[in-house]
């Protein structure tokens, strides 16, 4: 059963869908925002937006520290890599801003969660040395304030390799081994896991778990629409559905 009055006015909040590839974050996003237009996606860089230009230009200079940091100990960071650094340091104004100006939720994917665990699991080996520090803590302090609700998506393994191997997208294990597959997935799980725990340290979002191999995407859209509208009186900060 649909839930009926989906998202209440009130207060702007933002959620983040998380999860390994396959586990349904696309088709849960197109759920929810076919049975709410309270919900909207979250800004993302996108340099063909004029107006995101001079925030981008004066993050990337501001992050130059960063970027150029022991840049001998470790491989150079990817282009994606330097967005990511971008969004991190620059978008918390932007999708207040956004979160404000459209009054309703405002639904990432690919949000800090992700970029964190990316960056955490397969970034350059440099970003855990110790002169990081005090980077990773200021984006989870900042981030933490921010994100309301994050939604876990995930599912067994070979199910996952199954939906992964299945779709028209492409993707970096598509087509190979069990034995990547599987690796690749319990590194993005662990990272995942840590990055949510580091979190907690600072101020703990709403977490919703789910196991899509057990739970239908609509059901976990009712659940999602419930947390929205009750998220103020929320008591239990982690609840689990399988």
């Amino acid at each position: 059963m649909e839930v009926d009055n989906p998202v209440t006015p009130g207060a702007p909040l933002i959620i983040e869908l998380v999860g390994l590839a396959g586990a349904g974050k696309t088709t849960l996003s197109r759920a929810l925002q076919r049975r709410s237009d309270r919900i909207q996606i979250g800004a993302e860089i996108e340099l063909r937006k004029i107006q995101y230009l001079p925030v981008f230009i004066r993050n990337a200079l501001l992050l130059l520290p960063i970027i150029l940091y022991r840049w001998h100990y470790s491989r150079w960071f990817s282009w994606e890599e330097i967005k990511y650094l971008i969004y991190l340091r620059g978008w918390p104004r932007i999708l207040k801003h956004q979160a404000v100006e459209d009054g309703g939720a405002i639904l990432l994917d690919h949000g800090p969660v992700f970029k964190l665990a990316t960056l955490n699991g397969f970034g350059p080996v440099r970003l855990q040395t110790k002169g990081f520090g005090s980077w990773w803590n200021n984006m989870f302090r900042q981030w933490a304030s921010i994100v309301n609700i994050v939604i876990w998506l995930d599912a067994p393994d070979p199910i996952l390799e199954k939906r992964i191997n299945s779709r028209n997208q492409r993707h970096a294990v598509k087509g190979r081994s069990e034995f990547e597959v599987l690796h690749f997935l319990a590194r993005y799980r662990a990272s995942y896991e840590q990055i949510l725990a580091k979190w907690a340290t600072y101020e703990e979002p709403i977490l919703l778990k789910f196991d899509t191999s057990q739970t239908t995407i609509e059901q976990v859209a009712d659940e999602v629409l419930r947390a929205i509208n009750s998220y103020h009186e929320e008591s239990e900060r982690t609840v689990e559905f399988a």
